[in-house]
């Protein structure tokens, strides 16, 4: 569980000390910067907004700019912070969407980019459900590894959302950092709040592949798939790090994992609904 609160916008006050962590754009610009306090952490959105996080990741507290918005600041927490925090509780949270298929969900893993965004709303707008845009967050438990609902919207780019949406109007709102649109899972977005059992994992790969291809990951390999894509909140705190190796090898051992790949083309999204599909079957006939 975590205790969120909002304060009052103030200033973000430049700092004497230097990050110990940073998120860094392609084009080098800063998106979060991590430092420790006396009670924790505060994780810096430059511009947008200061989170506090308590040490043992249990309370968060919200600082807004005073050009932000209380939709950003949502935003922020519910796809940024949530699974940051849960990871110092030991909570399990990796870089994936999640949809649903018969007998359970999916997940596709993947870093920012790689199209995760795309294949869950692809899913969505053909007969599944989809639990989470961004932020998998797995809750361990003796019928297997569960995949927890979050925030019921899915963040596309104009170019995925013509190709997918087209005219159909759909609920959406915007967020200031971003030209992406965040659409609001409804009855044409369809969205599901309830857990599902992880049946498969899909690491994406990077568009090398002339066709859909899909190959078991074994090992190393598989182990890597998740720890690449995990959300971990201190990288230097090294009984977090053994936990989150431990935790992140139980997954991957009880997830059977694999590598998707296939070509950035929305004509492929069906192709690759029903390969995946197919694999699903031979994996659980």
């Amino acid at each position: 569980m975590i205790h969120y609160a909002t304060q009052a916008a103030r200033a973000q006050v430049a700092r004497s000390d230097i990050p110990f962590h940073r998120y860094v754009f392609d084009d080098g610009s800063v998106w979060t910067e991590f430092y420790r306090d006396k009670n924790g952490y505060l994780l810096r959105f430059p511009g947008l907004a200061d989170f506090t996080v308590s040490a043992d990741g249990t309370h968060v507290t919200a600082w807004p700019t005073e050009d932000s918005d209380a939709t950003t600041v949502e935003h922020l927490y519910i796809n940024q912070l949530v699974p940051l925090a849960l990871s110092r509780q030991g909570r399990p949270a990796f870089h994936a969407s999640v949809v649903t298929v018969p007998d359970g969900a999916i997940a596709f893993l993947a870093e920012t980019g790689r199209g995760k965004s795309t294949l869950a709303a692809s899913y969505a707008l053909n007969g599944a459900m989809f639990l989470t845009d961004d932020a998998l967050i797995i809750e361990e438990t003796p019928a297997g590894s569960m995949a927890q609902p979050s925030h019921a919207s899915i963040r596309l780019w104009d170019d995925s959302k013509n190709a997918l949406v087209g005219d159909e109007k759909l609920d959406s709102t915007t967020i200031s950092y971003s030209s992406k649109a965040r659409l609001i899972g409804g009855d044409a977005l369809p969205y599901s709040n309830a857990p599902c059992r992880l049946l498969a994992a899909f690491e994406l790969g990077s568009e090398i592949s002339q066709g859909v291809t899909i190959s078991e990951l074994k090992g190393l390999d598989r182990y890597m798939a998740w720890l690449r894509n995990s959300f971990l909140l201190d990288v230097q705190d090294r009984d977090l790090l053994a936990k989150h190796f431990e935790w992140t090898h139980r997954i991957s051992s009880e997830v059977p994992t694999f590598a998707l790949d296939f070509p950035r083309d929305y004509a492929m999204l069906a192709d690759v609904r029903e390969t995946v599909a197919k694999h699903l079957i031979t994996l659980y006939d």
